[in-house]
């Protein structure tokens, strides 16, 4: 039985069984002994982002319009366009019949004070048509949103990858606002970090149950991500160019962090044609 990541508060009593998968990149490491220890926190128990201009594409989506009320992540990646999990969006619909109106709060890292947040609306949606709401479908969704960002040093637009990008090997960081600790029943105020090596396939699927529901289009990492970090930006920073983003945040098995399982993303590489074929189709007819 799935558990998703995207479930309400009140229902994080859903964790206490610990063989379930839960909805909450690029591969790598030959083998989990070749990660070190010291750079694979939890999320759960990462580290303060210092200053929103070190993640300006990163955006808090609102469970409700009338009032600020952190749901999910997701990452800019066009002056009207967001990308996030499926299952966040389906969380907004399932909670006020329509994700069209979504408040999204930008350029902020401390959720108690969003009174300097770029506030956009979201106008169109479009979920991959594939995502069922199991951990193994297309856990993707596009959102516009009615009035364009304004690019600052806080707010910014973060590059995609190519289709034929390869990650493998490289160390990549996740943001978000989630749980800081299992036994909490609060997401986090202050923005949080942590790093690590993307795990290959052989490595993640070893760690995984032989069932898991893992897909070609989903990628592992160590770094272990929890309730409120649905749809959250797994990141690569390139020597020599800007940031790109490598996944979303999708599914984990419950508690956080069980048996060291790995975190499964959405491998935003297996999506770029997707991604630009949406907006496109969006342009063609508005």
């Amino acid at each position: 039985m799935l558990s998703p990541l995207y479930v309400l508060l009140p229902l994080l009593a859903l964790a206490g069984a610990a063989n379930i998968p839960h909805f909450p990149a690029h591969l790598t490491v030959k083998h989990l002994e070749q990660v070190p220890v010291e750079i694979q926190p939890l999320i759960i128990d990462g580290y303060d982002v210092q200053g929103v201009d070190n993640v300006p594409y990163l955006v808090s989506l609102s469970l409700t319009r009338a009032t600020y009320t952190h749901l999910c992540g997701a990452s800019i990646i066009g002056k009207k366009w967001l990308l996030t999990a499926a299952h966040c969006v389906k969380e907004l619909e399932d909670f006020n019949g329509d994700a069209l109106g979504t408040p999204v709060y930008a350029g902020i890292t401390d959720r108690s004070n969003v009174t300097s947040a770029q506030v956009r609306y979201v106008d169109f949606v479009s979920k991959h048509r594939s995502f069922t709401g199991e951990a193994g479908s297309d856990n993707i969704a596009l959102l516009h949103v009615s009035e364009s960002f304004v690019f600052s040093a806080r707010v910014q637009q973060i590059a995609l990858p190519d289709i034929d990008d390869d990650y493998s090997n490289k160390t990549t960081a996740v943001y978000g606002w989630g749980l800081t600790d299992v036994d909490n029943d609060e997401y986090s105020k202050q923005l949080k970090y942590a790093f690590a090596p993307l795990l290959n396939r052989n490595a993640c699927q070893e760690l995984l149950p032989s069932d898991a529901p893992l897909s070609n289009q989903q990628v592992c990492s160590q770094i272990k991500t929890c309730y409120g970090d649905g749809g959250n930006p797994l990141i690569y920073w390139p020597i020599d160019g800007p940031a790109e983003l490598v996944g979303l945040a999708s599914w984990s098995y419950v508690p956080c962090g069980y048996a060291s399982r790995p975190t499964v993303y959405t491998s935003v590489t297996s999506y770029v044609g997707w991604i630009y074929q949406v907006i496109a189709a969006y342009y063609q007819l508005n």
